[in-house]
């Protein structure tokens, strides 16, 4: 059974969506993480094979993660695009629980935020390498965090 993790569906056109945003506009925080996935080598075999050229553009920079996601994964990240190690992080940073959530939106949002942090800031980020410039870094750190609290289901603030 495939998990998804995020649908930029479940974001455009909802509540607290800013009518200026078009549909693409959901799919720009789901790209980030995935961009970080593709650069750090966790996606799957099944994705590699299935989006050679858009990884390749992904990786060379000359597409951005919003629109690889929206173009080529249907506006989805679900596990089957990530390897076991990216899926699990996936699933203890992005995911999180029932109760709280993820980690990753509460990150993307402190690290992006061009407004006063309003729901609808979130879908105003613009879909450039700039962006995934101050969200990298922070996936990066979250990612070493949670290998050595020795890879927990779900991930939590440091103490």
């Amino acid at each position: 059974m495939t998990t998804t993790y995020d649908d930029a569906s479940w974001h455009s056109g909802g509540e607290g969506y800013p009518p200026e945003a078009g549909p693409e506009a959901g799919a720009t925080h789901i790209g980030m993480f995935l961009a970080w996935a593709v650069l750090a080598g966790h996606v799957s075999d099944e994705l590699t094979e299935n989006a050679a050229d858009g990884l390749a553009a992904l990786r060379e920079r000359t597409t951005t993660p919003g629109a690889f996601v929206h173009d080529l994964c249907d506006g989805t990240l679900v596990d089957d695009d990530l390897d076991d190690v990216g899926a699990a992080f996936a699933s203890a940073y992005y995911a999180g629980d029932e109760d709280d959530g993820g980690l990753y939106l509460e990150d993307y949002v402190d690290a992006v935020s061009p407004g006063d942090g309003a729901p609808e800031d979130v879908y105003r980020v613009p879909d450039t390498w700039e962006t995934y410039e101050l969200v990298g870094p922070l996936v990066d750190a979250r990612f070493s965090q949670w290998e050595d609290e020795g890879r927990p289901t779900v991930l939590r603030h440091r103490a």
